[in-house]
């Protein structure tokens, strides 16, 4: 694995947070549209779950690019470019 490699992990990983954090987002907006919806608003509560809808959706590809870094080969690298660092 050259630091290409390790950097573009690093990035994907970053992107996981990003991700997460959006679908996060949408059980918020979910909550607020519930909320809403049971006061009796229901076009704000038709708007927050549409962005609740929207959000939500962004748990598929953080949990694609999960998957994908971290695949056992790509730890085992990551594993032996940081031994190999902390000896010199």
């Amino acid at each position: 694995m050259n630091l290409f490699k390790l950097y573009s992990r690093d990035i994907l990983g970053l992107s996981v947070i990003g991700f997460f954090i959006l679908s996060v987002l949408g059980v918020i907006f979910g909550t607020i549209a519930l909320f809403n919806y049971t006061s009796g608003n229901t076009a704000l509560a038709l708007s927050n779950a549409h962005l609740a809808a929207t959000h939500i959706i962004f748990v598929i590809p953080a949990l694609i690019i999960g998957h994908y870094i971290n695949r056992p080969t790509w730890v085992a690298a990551v594993e032996k470019i940081k031994f190999a660092r902390e000896i010199k």
